[in-house]
C-alpha cells in the first residue's frame, strides 16, 4: 500500500514534535531554569558583597561600643566594690572558713572606718552614726549569714543601718546626704531626709542602707556543720570595734 504525501507529512510532523518536546522538556527548559537560578543567585551575591564594607563598618563600630561599655563597667566595679584582700581594706573569700571569721572582723572594722569618714562629709556634726554589724564568728555559717551566699547567686553584704542624725546648716546637711551616692567601694542609699530646727542650727535625720558586692572568682567551700569548734582560734566578739556610748559609730 502506497502512502500518500500527506500521510508522510503527518508522520514526519509527529516525529518532529516528539523530538522537539523531548529536547525542550528534557534539556532546554531545565537548562533555562537552572540558568535563571544561577543568575538570580549571582545577583543576590553581588548585592551582599556590595554591602560588605558597610557590614564591616557596623561590626567595627559595635566592637568599639562593646569595648567602651566594658571599660566603663570595669571602672564602676573598681570604684564600687571593696578591694580583694584584707590588707587593702577588703576581703578575700578564697580562704578556709576559720580564717574567714578572723578576716571578716577586720573587714567589718574597715567598713566601719569608711562609713565614719563618709558620715562626716559636708562638715556636719554626727549625732547618731551608722554601726556596722559584727561578722558571724561561726565558721560553718559565715558565708551564708554574713555574705548571703549561696542564698544569692554571688556573695554580697547588705546592711540596713537605720536612722542617721546629723547637725549643721542646710547646705551642710544636703551635701552630707548627697555624698553617700559617691561613697567609694560600696553602694550606699540615703533617703527619707527630715530637717528640723532653726537655720543655721538644723538637725537632719535620714535612713541609710549599704550594699557591698564582693569581687573574686573563687570561694572556699563552706565548713560542714559540726566540723571543729566552729569558731576560729583568737576570734572573739571583742575583735569588732564597739560603738561609743551615747553615739552610734565605730572606729
Amino acid at each position: 500500500m502506497k502512502l500518500s504525501g500527506l500521510t508522510w507529512f503527518i508522520v514526519g510532523l509527529s516525529v518532529g514534535l516528539v523530538a522537539f518536546g523531548f529536547a525542550f522538556f528534557q534539556h532546554k527548559q531545565p537548562n533555562d531554569t537552572l540558568t535563571g537560578f544561577y543568575k538570580s543567585t549571582s545577583e543576590k551575591l553581588d548585592m551582599e558583597i556590595a554591602k560588605r564594607p558597610q557590614a564591616e563598618k557596623r561590626l567595627k563600630l559595635s566592637k568599639e561600643m562593646v569595648d567602651e561599655r566594658a571599660k566603663k563597667w570595669r571602672e564602676t566595679v573598681s570604684w564600687r566594690t571593696p578591694p580583694t584582700n584584707v590588707n587593702d581594706g577588703g576581703i578575700n573569700l578564697d580562704v578556709n572558713s576559720w580564717q574567714l571569721t578572723v578576716d571578716s572582723q577586720r573587714f567589718r572594722n574597715n567598713i566601719q572606718r569608711a562609713v565614719n569618714r563618709q558620715v562626716r562629709k559636708g562638715g556636719v556634726i554626727v549625732e547618731q552614726g551608722p554601726d556596722i554589724p559584727s561578722a558571724d564568728l561561726n565558721a560553718p555559717g559565715i558565708l551564708a549569714n554574713y555574705y548571703n551566699y549561696p542564698a544569692l547567686p554571688y556573695p554580697i553584704l547588705i546592711f540596713d543601718l537605720g536612722q542617721i542624725v546629723v547637725r549643721g546648716n542646710y547646705a551642710q546637711i544636703t551635701q552630707n546626704i548627697r555624698s553617700w551616692s559617691t561613697m567609694p567601694n560600696y553602694l550606699a542609699v540615703a533617703d527619707g531626709l527630715v530637717i528640723n530646727g532653726t537655720s543655721p542650727n538644723l538637725v537632719g535625720t535620714y535612713n541609710l542602707s549599704i550594699v557591698g558586692y564582693i569581687r573574686g572568682t573563687k570561694i572556699y567551700p563552706a565548713v560542714p556543720e559540726g566540723a571543729g569548734g566552729g569558731q576560729a582560734p583568737g576570734a572573739s566578739a571583742a575583735a569588732a570595734a564597739p560603738a561609743p556610748t551615747g553615739r552610734r559609730g565605730g572606729l
